[in-house]
C-alpha cells in the first residue's frame, strides 16, 4: 500500500502574514508535484489569501465539511484563517500563491470573488500557466522590483479568472435571467419570472442555477446587493436607511441583520473601518 504524505501548518504558514505595506502583495507562490499519495491539511489557516491552479490530476477539496472533486485547470481560492484540507494521488501538479495587501479584499471583489472559499471551474490553458510561471519567477529570483511585478503579474491572472467565468456565463443557459438579475437587482425578483426567461420550471431552473453558480439564485442575489451596500458605505455619506432602500430593502433594520450575518459586521461597523470620505 502506498505511503500518503501528510503536509502539516509548519511548512504550510511559511511567510503567512497579513500586510497592508502594498495594495497587493505575494508573500510566497511556487509549485507543487505529487509523487506519492498526500494530504494537505492546514488546522489553523494562513493570514493571507491562498490561490491554487490545479495544472494536471484531480484533487479532492473539502469545503464546509463537503468533498468536492476538482479538475484540471480549476481554480481555488481559501480566504484568511480558513481550514484547509484537500488530497489526492499522483499524478498531481498545481501552482499556488499566497498573497495579502490593502487592496486585496476589494480587488477579489471586483472580480466577484465575494463567497469564499470557492471553487472555479476553468479550462485549462497554456496562457493561464505561463502568467502563473511569470509571477512565480518574479518572486523567487527577487529581481529589482519584484514585489511589484508579482503583484502586477497576479492581478493579470485574477482579471483572467475573472474574464473566463464572465464568458461562460454569457454562454450558458442562464444567459438571459443573469442580465436580468444583474440589471435589476435591487428590485423585487421572483424565481418563476427568472425561469420563465430561460423556459424552464422552477425547480429545474433553481437546480441549474446553483449547479452554474454556486448558490441558490436568492443568495446569489444577496451577495450583489451587499456588494453593492458595502461600495455605499465606502463611498457615500448616505444614511443606512438610505442605503437600505437603495438595494431593494425597505426594512433598515432586517437590512442590518442579513449584513451583519453575511459580512460579520454591522454597517455602522463596517463603514467606521472603510469609509474614508
Amino acid at each position: 500500500m502506498a505511503r500518503t504524505m501528510v503536509l502539516h501548518n509548519d511548512y504550510l504558514n511559511f511567510n503567512s502574514k497579513s500586510s497592508r505595506d502594498y495594495p497587493i502583495q505575494v508573500n510566497t507562490a511556487g509549485y507543487y508535484d505529487a509523487s506519492s499519495p498526500f494530504t494537505t491539511f492546514n488546522s489553523v489557516g494562513r493570514d493571507d489569501y491562498y490561490l491554487l491552479y490545479l495544472v494536471d490530476g484531480q484533487l479532492s477539496v473539502i469545503i464546509n465539511n463537503k468533498e468536492h472533486t476538482i479538475k484540471k485547470g480549476s481554480i481555488v481560492i481559501f480566504p484568511p484563517k480558513y481550514r484547509y484540507k484537500y488530497f489526492g494521488n499522483p499524478p498531481i501538479h498545481y501552482l499556488y500563491v499566497h498573497f495579502t495587501g490593502s487592496y486585496a479584499d476589494r480587488f477579489l471583489e471586483e472580480c466577484g470573488f465575494v463567497d469564499l472559499p470557492c471553487i472555479i471551474e476553468n479550462d485549462f490553458s497554456v496562457e493561464m500557466q505561463s502568467k502563473f510561471n511569470l509571477m512565480i519567477n518574479a518572486f523567487l529570483y527577487k529581481d529589482p522590483l519584484y514585489i511589484q511585478k508579482s503583484a502586477c503579474l497576479l492581478q493579470e491572472i485574477l482579471i483572467s479568472i475573472y474574464e473566463n467565468a464572465k464568458d461562460k456565463a454569457e454562454d450558458s443557459p442562464l444567459k438571459a435571467s443573469l442580465k436580468y438579475i444583474h440589471n435589476f437587482f435591487t428590485s423585487k425578483i421572483d424565481i418563476p419570472y427568472l425561469a420563465n426567461l430561460e423556459n424552464l420550471s422552477n425547480s429545474r431552473y433553481v437546480t441549474i442555477f446553483k449547479k452554474q453558480m454556486g448558490k441558490s439564485p436568492n443568495e446569489y442575489i444577496i451577495d450583489l446587493r451587499l456588494q453593492l451596500a458595502k461600495s455605499l458605505l465606502e463611498n457615500t455619506n448616505m444614511s443606512i436607511r438610505q442605503i437600505s432602500e437603495s438595494i431593494g430593502y425597505t426594512d433598515q433594520y432586517f437590512f442590518s441583520r442579513l449584513f451583519k450575518k453575511h459580512i460579520g459586521v454591522s454597517p455602522q461597523a463596517y463603514r467606521k473601518t472603510n469609509n474614508f470620505n
